[in-house]
């Protein structure tokens, strides 16, 4: 068979979202597909683009469309040349599939035009949703043909998909969830942490737009949390790194940490007794997904796939809202409960084993694979 993955995610090189095409194409590739993707950056940039085309995946780039405004609001004579060129190699190879990933829920819209124009099927891939991002005109009409038309629509959490329903006024029957990769092992769990200092994790990207990171700042800055024996430890990279640092000194809240990027989860696991994450939107974040592996429980706002996989009392605990005061009753209620954090830390553990796919890539890829095959005889919207 062959694949075409093209990836609508703008920013950065790789990120997140990229994971799950990226892993998919190499999967493809070793059992003997022929694979192509289309990326928005040279592979140079990015040392996970370069080993796909070191693994024999043609990789090309895209041209930055020229926008009318947002970011899927551009049309066909607004396209540079060597765009053209690629919907044209498109076209050329007839991929039995298409696979638009995209990191939000629009950015594809004109390459699922082009699989339509071409009757080339493809599926859609939503990485991430909000309640802030509605569609308007023109961009409605658009959204509704791309997401209806495609063989699959899928979501990385049913709060994505319930969403993305609402959004294009349509039940989307043929859209599925999907599981990201995760790196961490499913061995054993890390050690429990010694308890003479609490200390919580946010491992996210440091874009405290998503992740709120400025809300666990000024929680910490409040008198009754000043006065506790807890360390906050931001792990990862990101565009606001420095507007958060200088936020901590402005609060002046001495006891967080920036660690940066650690591409060993494990080891994060090992020094912290909890995951926090009051994030604004999600798709389904990897950083619960890791910390459930590793036996940790976590605190979260209700955004998403987060409450999907961290139960109030249960696994952690669920602020109903990303607001600062609503994560701070949810976090001095986990506080009052730190005696059972290493035991919800083992429930999250289990429910991991018996919820969560240990190879999600190869579920993705026989998917795909269906999808591929599929013969439709009636509207794709209409399935």
């Amino acid at each position: 068979m062959r694949f075409a993955f093209i990836t609508t995610m703008l920013g950065s090189p790789w990120g997140g979202s990229e994971e799950l095409w990226g892993q998919a194409a190499t999967r493809l590739k070793l059992d003997g597909h022929q694979v192509r993707a289309s990326v928005q950056f040279p592979p140079g940039q990015s040392a996970k683009l370069a080993a796909l085309v070191q693994q024999g995946i043609e990789v090309e780039t895209q041209a930055q469309p020229s926008y009318l405004s947002g970011s899927s609001k551009y049309f066909w004579d607004r396209i540079s040349l060597s765009t053209r060129r690629g919907y044209r190699r498109l076209k050329r190879f007839r991929p039995d599939l298409v696979v638009i990933s995209q990191g939000h829920n629009s950015g594809g819209f004109t390459w699922a035009k082009i699989c339509r124009e071409a009757s080339l099927p493809y599926v859609m891939v939503v990485h991430c949703n909000s309640e802030l991002w509605w569609f308007h005109e023109p961009e409605i009409a658009d959204a509704i043909a791309g997401y209806t038309s495609a063989r699959r629509v899928f979501c990385v959490s049913q709060g994505n998909l319930r969403l993305l329903r609402l959004q294009v006024g349509d039940p989307l029957l043929h859209g599925e969830v999907v599981w990201n990769p995760y790196n961490v092992s499913t061995e054993p769990v890390p050690a429990w942490p010694d308890e003479k200092v609490w200390r919580l994790a946010s491992v996210a990207r440091l874009d405290p737009a998503p992740k709120g990171q400025d809300i666990l700042l000024q929680l910490l800055a409040r008198s009754e949390w000043r006065e506790r024996p807890v360390e906050l430890n931001l792990y990862g990279s990101g565009p606001c790194e420095r507007t958060l640092r200088r936020m901590a000194e402005l609060l002046q809240v001495k006891n967080v940490h920036f660690r940066g990027h650690l591409n060993n989860v494990r080891a994060i696991w090992e020094q912290n007794h909890m995951l926090v994450l009051p994030s604004r939107y999600e798709g389904l974040p990897l950083a619960i997904v890791e910390a459930m592996w590793c036996g940790r429980p976590a605190t979260v706002t209700d955004v998403a796939g987060n409450a999907e996989l961290c139960t109030e009392g249960e696994t952690g605990f669920v602020a109903p809202a990303a607001t600062l005061a609503s994560f701070a009753d949810t976090m001095e209620r986990a506080w009052q409960k730190r005696a059972d954090w290493r035991r919800m830390g083992e429930v999250a553990r289990a429910r991991a084993e018996s919820q969560i796919p240990k190879d999600p890539i190869s579920l993705f890829c026989a998917r795909l694979k269906e999808c591929a095959s599929e013969k439709v005889d009636a509207p794709l919207s209409a399935r």
